[in-house]
């Protein structure tokens, strides 16, 4: 068939050429340079062009981007960047799976939401562990004895990533462990709110202040007082390397390219060496002391604990802030959804008199369970500029769904975006940000359970999320409680900033540039603050949850 396809194109060419005539013929042969480097392209394209759809096994899922062959889909990646599963979605809308060929690594799109279920059923087929293994490599700076170590037994139970979510995993769900953590942020967050009503306002460029007080609260917390990032040159460290992460988990490009962002990756996995060898850990949070144990448990030198701690930092932070940064914009951009989530989580407070002072506690329960308007608006900042792409590797051959091959090593991707955008199931307004989409009515039918994945989905659903949800949740309700948010400059109005130069590596769009907001006191604004979590349970947003 492809012999035939290609002596269909030689014709085709042949009979191109004749009608050119004489002028074509005299112009190539006073150029031999040209011709012979048109020649060259030619043979080397239609290798190319051979080797693709020889290799590619009729049972595979159907072959697109195949223009510039293993080239098209690096090309249209580059070009369209978050948008490119999307547009590859409304191109090919009739494919649950589609297969793009890269240089070297084969990689199916799985569209369909009955294919991904099948994906996270198979879960010792298709597995995150290799995924992780290679950013630790590439991106953290790990040792290749620290690398041996994990990359052994990745399927079996007993192997390290298992074992290491089994060690760690409960001290993010729900309990005392989360309380704990939650707590001590909120407590962090709090002062910091106190701060801006002692000195009566606050200007500031609302993205930087809200990666900030995120980052401060969520490691103060983790690390406890011995926190590595309290040191704003550690601090300035991680703004330098954090960006470069998804550059150098690509690995096209030589480190000294990155000299300056490996300069500092390895000045944060210095201090956090430190850390760890001082047993700071030991004042730290529960969650950290039962990581650091896991490490130690499986001969991981001082120095490449230093550095998974940088992959740590990143799970904690990267998309916690730019998710807090949008949930404050769309809570306070529109002023009737400002109103109704400040109504809801009014219901939340209750006012106390302490030691003849008035005392304000926020109860974390209602506000997870009773603000339908902030919980639907968190869910849609999800929703709308969530971009996470799930991954996984294929451990063996496999027929999914008994219907399409899936080639051992090869990648098994599911994008976020393509489902979040998806019109048949979000309706007609699909790229309309909607604060009260996910506000159910009795009698409405549920979605289907991995139509959203803000967080996920299977066994690499997020861990860390009802950490975030909690600390996201309750930022934007003492914000709400204690200040008006205003943007500064221009006509006074809100206006989004773009996206376009988002890191990939991050699950959540971040902004191109930042907006300058004034947050002014409330009437209320300078009593006693503090949140309750008695009772308080976990957030369920994702299926697994429900």
């Amino acid at each position: 068939m492809l012999l035939t396809v290609v002596y269909t194109s030689f014709v085709d060419l042949a009979q191109e050429a004749k009608a050119l005539g004489f002028v074509l013929s005299e112009f190539l042969s006073n150029h031999t340079t040209l011709a012979a480097t048109l020649s060259s392209l030619a043979a080397t394209y239609l290798f190319l062009f051979a080797v693709l759809h020889l290799t590619q096994n009729e049972k595979e899922p159907p072959l697109v981007a195949t223009a510039v062959p293993f080239l098209s889909p690096v090309i249209g990646m580059v070009k369209l960047s978050m948008d490119f599963y999307t547009h590859m979605r409304n191109k090919h809308h009739d494919l649950p799976i589609y297969t793009l060929r890269l240089p070297g690594t084969r990689l199916y799109i799985v569209n369909s939401l009955n294919l991904i279920l099948s994906v996270q059923r198979q879960w010792r087929t298709f597995i995150f562990p290799p995924v992780s293994a290679r950013a630790s490599e590439v991106a953290m700076g790990v040792s290749k004895d620290a690398l041996a170590i994990i990359r052994e037994d990745m399927i079996a139970d007993t192997g390290f990533f298992h074992t290491f979510i089994k060690a760690t995993h409960p001290f993010l769900s729900s309990g005392p462990a989360l309380d704990r953590l939650s707590g001590d942020a909120m407590t962090v967050l709090t002062a910091s709110l106190d701060n801006i009503v002692d000195r009566g306002s606050k200007r500031a460029r609302m993205f930087e202040w809200i990666r900030h007080e995120f980052l401060m609260a969520t490691t103060d917390s983790v690390y406890g007082p011995h926190n590595p990032l309290r040191d704003p040159a550690n601090e300035e460290a991680w703004h330098n390397y954090h960006p470069t992460i998804m550059f150098l988990m690509l690995d096209l490009l030589p480190h000294w390219a990155f000299h300056s962002a490996i300069k500092s990756r390895n000045q944060l996995a210095k201090a956090f060496q430190n850390y760890h060898i001082n047993r700071q850990y030991t004042e730290g949070s529960d969650y950290i002391r039962r990581w650091t144990e896991h490490f130690v448990s499986w001969d991981i030198s001082a120095s490449d604990i230093g550095c998974f701690h940088n992959a740590a930092m990143f799970a904690l932070v990267a998309n916690t802030i730019p998710t807090a940064f949008w949930m404050i914009y769309h809570v306070f951009s529109d002023p009737t959804v400002t109103e109704d989530c400040r109504k809801e989580v009014l219901k939340a407070v209750s006012i106390n008199e302490e030691n003849g002072e008035e005392m304000c506690t926020v109860r974390a329960r209602t506000i997870k369970e009773h603000c339908p308007t902030l919980l639907s608006t968190f869910q849609e900042v999800f929703r709308f500029h969530g971009m996470a792409n799930s991954v996984r590797i294929a451990s063996e051959d496999h027929m999914l769904d008994g219907k399409y091959l899936i080639k051992k090593g090869s990648m098994v991707m599911m994008p976020a975006r393509v489902q979040h955008h998806s019109k048949e199931v979000w309706g007609e307004d699909v790229e309309v940000f909607n604060a009260r989409r996910f506000i159910r009515n009795p009698g409405e039918p549920r979605l289907h359970p991995v139509a959203f994945r803000g967080f996920g989905g299977g066994t690499t659903l997020c861990p860390g999320r009802h950490f975030a949800t909690t600390k996201i949740l309750l930022f934007t309700a003492m914000v709400l409680l204690r200040f008006d948010v205003l943007p500064c400059g221009g006509e006074g109005e809100w206006i989004m900033p773009a996206t376009k130069n988002s890191s990939q590596a991050e699950a959540m769009e971040q902004p191109d540039c930042d907006i300058d907001i004034e947050l002014r006191p409330r009437p209320g604004a300078e009593r006693n603050w503090r949140v309750s979590f008695e009772g308080a349970g976990e957030a369920a947003f994702v299926a697994e949850d429900l």
